[in-house]
């Protein structure tokens, strides 16, 4: 279980990292010519950005390799949310609500719940 987590925290640093590069790079740009579109294609940190997501697909392929397809994905996605709420939060200062935080709360209980349940049925 322990490999399968180190691939699923990989696959979610990855994924998340790439994505923010990439939203980092879309500032201001309004994309609505040929010329930004090549501008962002062939910028080197958007590149970067999708070499962290191949990446983090690797890492996933990886993790489904060690357990079980219905404890990966869940635990995988709920950890990639999490993930993408704090760079949110902290990376472009989006707003949270209280449901935002209501939500978070049942996105780590459901991750707990679903490893207890695997691991008492294994």
């Amino acid at each position: 279980m322990t490999r399968t987590i180190v691939y699923i925290l990989l696959y979610a640093a990855f994924n998340v990292t790439g994505a923010a590069l990439i939203k980092w790079q879309l500032k201001g740009r309004s994309l609505e010519t040929m010329e930004e579109w090549l501008k962002l294609i062939l910028n080197i940190p958007f590149v970067m950005a999708f070499l962290l997501i191949i990446l983090s697909a690797l890492a996933f392929f990886k993790a489904l390799s060690t357990n079980s397809f219905s404890l990966i994905i869940p635990i995988a996605t709920g950890i990639n949310f999490i993930l993408t709420i704090g760079v949110g939060y902290y990376l472009f200062h989006d707003k949270l609500s209280t449901l935002s935080y209501v939500g978070f709360i049942l996105i780590i209980g459901g991750i707990i719940l679903l490893s207890l349940n695997t691991q008492t049925h294994a």
